[in-house]
């Protein structure tokens, strides 16, 4: 057997990597939505776009999961978000320190843009307003 084809047989079998490439892909992506349904629910009680925090004055008396389908959702995520971004990057350094995605140029360079996606996620969750968001979110 070539070079050339052990090496694509071995890519060929990481459909590991792959996966978790395509599920941080699909959780930061998710964690947007999420973010923008979140303050666009915060701007149609006050009429204006802005960063909600726990017992403000525009949402402390009104219900804002009342009626509002993507509630549960959106609590569950932003809550979740810190630890799942943590452990997916967890699982991403462990497959960089094992070469998981070793062979494959385009594999490696998509599963760094994923990580560093996840990363960002992490970096909002603590910021400041994103702690805002999410006190506010589990008041």
């Amino acid at each position: 057997m070539t070079m050339a084809a052990r090496t694509t047989a071995r890519v060929k079998g990481r459909p590991g990597v792959k996966l978790l490439m395509t599920a941080q892909y699909v959780f930061v992506a998710w964690y947007a939505l999420c973010g923008y349904l979140v303050l666009a629910r915060a701007a149609h009680f006050a009429g204006h776009w802005y960063v909600p925090s726990f017992n403000d004055g525009y949402t402390s008396e009104a219900d804002f999961s009342a009626d509002w389908a993507w509630a549960v959702p959106a609590k569950a995520t932003v809550a979740m978000a810190p630890l799942i971004a943590w452990v997916s990057l967890f699982v991403s350094s462990a497959v960089f320190l094992i070469r998981g995605a070793a062979g494959s140029r385009k594999l490696t360079f998509a599963l760094v843009g994923s990580s560093v996606l996840t990363v960002l996620v992490v970096v909002v969750s603590f910021t400041p307003a994103g702690l805002s968001v999410s006190n506010w979110l589990l008041d």
